[in-house]
């Protein structure tokens, strides 16, 4: 099973890395082979029928849809917040903005839909560990030309924890639509900042180990706690045990409800 999920992201980033020499014509770009993985991914999901197909609509609404949404939007902020607004022409803001959706379509098809859908068969926290560890891995993709370990590490830890965020955002909404949602409004900076040079590529980050192990753990936490709570919501919003003994104690559950038969839930 893993080396099939894992045949399935190298395949993902052959695609990516070489559709454009497969299809002729000079107007081909990367938002057409997004696409195309798009939908080559969506055809797989339908042939290994997951149960993640079903995600396929609208939001649950309700009040844990108005929970996942506000932290979505807060996270949206966080990561565009600062970006330099450059001038685009109308025609930059069309192509940009079909290249932010078929990125944010065919990477969550792949990694919340196939893969995450796959896992799900053996329990959601393999599910939701294993597919946002293998979106993160997939990620070293983009320092095969230009090898750089502190800045592949600090990449594969922020998406990592991105893919979990939205694995939560996932089950809690029941709608592929809200990660996708996600996927694309947070890689909106890219259409407002420049392309790095080749020798910006080439140089590589000269730091001290332990501020380099540690550099990524405030983007990491930034999307693992909201994921947590998300998680916690699915699960119905179950209290520990300690805390149920500390509610009794100072009377602010009743006896009954804090029985061992019965399940304190806020």
């Amino acid at each position: 099973m893993w080396l099939g999920l894992m045949a399935m992201s190298v395949l993902a980033i052959l695609i990516l890395n070489s559709a454009d020499a497969l299809v002729p014509g000079e107007e081909f770009d990367s938002t057409a082979s997004f696409l195309i993985v798009g939908v080559i991914f969506f055809v797989m999901m339908r042939f290994l029928r997951v149960p993640t197909m079903q995600y396929f609509s609208k939001p649950v609404l309700g009040w844990r849809f108005l929970v996942a949404l506000a932290l979505c939007i807060n996270l949206i902020f966080v990561q565009v917040r600062g970006e330099p607004i450059h001038s685009l022409s109308v025609g930059e803001w069309l192509s940009g903005v079909l290249f932010l959706i078929a990125v944010g379509a065919a990477e969550e098809i792949l990694s919340r839909g196939v893969i995450f859908g796959v896992l799900l068969r053996h329990g959601l926290p393999t599910a939701a560990i294993g597919s946002s560890v293998m979106f993160g891995l997939m990620h070293l993709n983009v320092y095969i030309d230009y090898w750089d370990p502190w800045q592949a590490y600090w990449h594969v830890m922020s998406a990592g924890a991105f893919g979990l965020f939205a694995c939560a955002l996932l089950v809690v909404t029941k709608s592929m639509w809200m990660p996708i949602f996600l996927h694309v409004f947070s890689n909106a900076g890219l259409l407002f900042s420049d392309p790095p040079t080749k020798q910006e590529l080439e140089s590589r980050v000269s730091i001290d180990f332990w501020q380099g192990l540690t550099h990524p753990l405030y983007p990491f936490l930034t999307f693992v706690i909201p994921a947590l709570i998300l998680f916690w919501i699915h699960a119905g919003t179950p209290m520990p045990r300690w805390f149920m003994r500390l509610a009794l104690k100072l009377g602010l559950v009743d006896k009954e409800v804090s029985s061992p038969n019965k399940e304190l839930t806020l």
